[in-house]
């Protein structure tokens, strides 16, 4: 059977107390840099009237609470370890000590380091699998995670130090945010994602023994995201840009049906630019499996869409993300979308979105066509119906798509009134 004994080695105050484990052949010690003075423990009795040397017994509370733990760690390690043919050697035994005292190896231990941590997730990311659509995790999502690490490093570089897991707590969070919104010049929405996903990785962690800070469970370790003011364009909006005499510009014609296309089915960028390979037939757009989630989707074909589609034999325009974004802004200029409103747009300069009154054709995008879809199919048909045509997997994200306007909100419940008196007049009548 397997024992452990504590030992007193040398007579210099404070003692080191030295720890012996030995089973069958195995015999090994180390220091325990648990300290302790003359009066924490007395010398075991080996005979009758003779005190050993070596072997001590703990008389101070404090101190045999320590021991007593370390004890029960290293017993657990051996029962763990020994059947697995692991080398119980002193080594070992150090390790045991220095996990005790959460002491780490060094600055790349995952254990004890933010950033070894995140390194060991991203690589068991590359081969992990998305539970919720069964396929690899997409590179994008594990890009992510690079740049949440680059922003860690940035805040480390910062404050002249390594992080350790324990010090990821209110005050880390709350430098974090003042770091990245004074110097990095970012915005909420982008530094409540890197939030989240410290959150997540350290949380993670916890499945393979590693200790956490309890503030990192508190609702105050958050920032709270902007509110999200990309832009729409309405029916009214899309009947003119359909409408607009085009038969000079064939870029520009070009550029149009494919914008009408997704303004109508609310199809992402990726799906769109595939819009050719997919079935279009009966009416119908099928879609196997969308870029981003995977998804099957089933599309029905809108009467602007439909013209289209006989307009270019069923063969619609294809182009770069790039020049469609360059190009909308172009065309919706040439149409007189011009309202001023709330947007964001991106300064060349800093790189950055910044908040501000913009011409409404300056912040049109690919993005438009799915928020547009969203937003004015919104309370007209129940959100699961709408949600089954984009793909959305959360109902919460769903809704950030919506877009509707102080005005238009206005002009919504003026009907609705309006409606309410047409009936109560039919009624007295």
């Amino acid at each position: 059977m397997a024992n452990i004994e504590f030992g007193v080695y040398t007579k210099k105050v404070p003692v080191n107390i030295n720890i012996r484990f030995y089973h069958n052949k195995i015999d090994i010690n180390a220091k325990t840099n648990i300290f302790v003075f003359e009066t924490d423990f007395k010398y075991k009795k080996i005979a009758k009237g003779k005190k050993s040397t070596r072997s001590v017994e703990v008389t101070n509370d404090s101190v045999k609470a320590k021991t007593e733990k370390l004890k029960k760690l290293v017993y657990e390690r051996f029962i763990e370890d020994f059947p697995k043919g692991h080398a119980i050697t002193p080594i070992w035994l150090l390790k045991i000590i220095n996990e005790f005292h959460e002491r780490p190896d060094g600055e790349n231990d995952p254990k004890f380091f933010v950033i070894p941590l995140f390194d060991q997730y991203i690589a068991d990311a590359k081969t992990k699998i998305n539970t919720v659509t069964g396929e690899p995790l997409a590179e994008r999502t594990i890009t992510r995670f690079e740049y949440t690490k680059a922003h860690i490093k940035q805040v480390e570089e910062h404050m002249g130090k390594k992080i350790r897991i324990s010090e990821v707590d209110l005050n880390f969070c709350n430098e974090f945010i003042r770091y990245h919104k004074e110097v990095s010049k970012y915005g909420n929405t982008t530094i409540n994602k890197s939030i989240k996903q410290i959150k997540q990785v350290l949380n993670a962690s916890v499945a393979k023994g590693v200790k956490i800070n309890p503030e990192l469970s508190s609702d105050r370790f958050t920032i709270k995201k902007d509110e999200t003011i990309d832009t729409y364009l309405n029916e009214n909006e899309i009947e003119r840009i359909f409408n607009y005499d085009l038969s000079d510009n064939d870029r520009l014609d070009k550029v149009r049906d494919l914008f009408i296309t997704g303004l109508w089915t609310g199809l992402r960028i990726s799906d769109l630019k595939r819009i050719n390979s997919f079935d279009i037939s009966n009416n119908r757009i099928k879609i196997v499996e969308t870029e981003k989630t995977n998804s099957f989707i089933e599309i029905p074909i809108h009467p602007q869409l439909k013209q289209i589609i006989e307009k270019r034999e069923g063969v619609l325009p294809e182009i770069s993300d790039q020049k469609f974004n360059l190009y909308v802004k172009e065309l919706c200029e040439l149409v007189g979308i011009d309202e001023v409103i709330l947007g964001g747009l991106k300064n060349s300069d800093t790189n950055r979105k910044e908040k501000g009154y913009y011409p409404k054709h300056k912040l049109i995008a690919s993005h438009t066509c799915r928020r547009s879809f969203v937003s004015n199919h919104y309370g007209k048909l129940d959100d699961k119906t709408i949600m089954a045509i984009t793909g959305h997997k959360s109902h919460s994200q769903f809704l950030d798509y919506v877009k509707t306007s102080k005005r238009e909100h206005a002009e919504k419940l003026e009907q609705y009134w309006a409606e309410q008196e047409k009936v109560k007049r039919i009624r007295k009548s």
